[in-house]
């Protein structure tokens, strides 16, 4: 006699995903894995996708700065030896610090990594377990690090991941599609000036002067921007400069991040054209927007944060959606309602079906 399929509407289905999600959830999340630190949360998750039968693979990432930290890698979880696989659930394992124990109540799951991207990796690993038990084929899930700082474990997931039909990456969009994300341009400027007594400024050149008025030309200015993509914004995160109160300053410099609505071509004129002579420009990162294939029938919305997307559209066709507010991520009270958690993986099982049911050949272009 056949095993019965369990029903995602059936209710006995929902309350033991939602144990199960949500102490996933808090399993992960009570494991420190600061960006650079996210070593043991990855063994853990090794060993226990190994337990359930997976094939399992790491594949280290060395640190972005070159520094000599603790060994983190990327792990992939593949159900068979397909090759590519057909479809792949993937978010990231790092979180952005402080470290933050998880505490929950009869609503909500808190903690670091509760909505970005613990949780999220949680409901996704429970759904494509789901899948597999539904006889799906052809499936895996990829925990990748760095996400937090230069993505470094998704640009290099292409050595253990060449190619896929389909990419689902998860970050907190409230379950809602993501149709388009602005890119990111990340730069230092930077000022010369000449020191003198600052009871004779004629004798000096300030720094600081010459590049606060190039940032507040910045700040008043409306940049470039599509529709499609959101209003380009800007933000000033550091400024440092000078010496001493009583010296005309000869150094000034200041980071930016420039979260694009339009191509970095044209928004890079418009900020040149603002900053001036006399300003040294250093772009530190750089992302372009980009559209975000949103499968019909579902709800779908630009998103203006950054994410893996850029690193993994190379690898297959690529979808953004996930549970939990952007809004909570990043926060002392970073959170993730529990039965957002049960939903999410209701959503990823019958995302999935779709996505499997449809023929190589109606796989939209990447």
């Amino acid at each position: 006699m056949p095993r019965r399929k369990l029903d995602p509407a059936c209710p006995t289905w929902h309350l033991r995903r939602m144990e199960d999600v949500v102490g996933l959830a808090k399993e992960l999340v009570s494991i420190e894995s600061v960006t650079g630190r996210e070593g043991t949360v990855v063994a853990h998750i090794e060993e226990r996708l190994k337990d359930q039968g997976w094939k399992t693979l790491l594949q280290p990432v060395p640190h972005g700065d070159g520094g000599v930290k603790a060994p983190r890698a990327n792990v992939l979880a593949v159900d068979d030896d397909l090759d590519p696989p057909r479809l792949v659930f993937t978010t990231h394992l790092d979180t952005v610090p402080p470290f933050i124990a998880p505490t929950e109540n009869d609503s909500t799951l808190f903690g670091r990594g509760t909505c970005d991207a613990k949780g999220i990796f949680a409901a996704q690993w429970l759904a494509i377990t789901e899948l597999r038990k539904r006889g799906h084929r052809g499936l895996a899930l990829l925990g990748v690090v760095g996400e937090e700082t230069d993505s470094l474990g998704a640009k290099m997931a292409q050595s253990i991941l060449p190619s896929a039909e389909w990419i689902v990456d998860g970050e907190p969009t409230k379950l809602v599609m993501t149709s388009a994300a602005k890119g990111i341009l990340g730069l230092k400027l930077s000022v010369k000036g000449v020191a003198a007594h600052s009871a004779y400024p004629e004798l000096g050149t300030s720094a600081t002067h010459a590049l606060t008025r190039a940032l507040a030309r910045l700040v008043d200015a409306e940049l470039p921007s599509e529709a499609a993509y959101g209003p380009t914004t800007l933000n000033i995160g550091s400024f440092t400069g000078g010496v001493a109160p009583n010296v005309i300053a000869p150094h000034a410099s200041a980071e930016l991040l420039v979260r694009l609505g339009a191509s970095s071509k044209v928004v890079r004129e418009a900020l040149d054209r603002l900053i001036g002579e006399g300003v040294d420009v250093e772009v530190t990162t750089m992302s372009e927007p980009l559209a975000i294939y949103a499968p019909e029938g579902y709800r779908s919305a630009p998103v203006s944060f950054g994410s893996d997307v850029p690193y993994l559209v190379p690898l297959g066709k690529t979808l953004l959606v996930g549970p939990g507010s952007i809004h909570d991520a990043h926060t002392a009270g970073e959170k993730i309602g529990k039965d957002e958690l049960t939903e999410a993986v209701r959503f990823y099982v019958e995302l999935g079906e779709r996505l499997l049911g449809m023929p190589p050949s109606a796989t939209p272009k990447r």
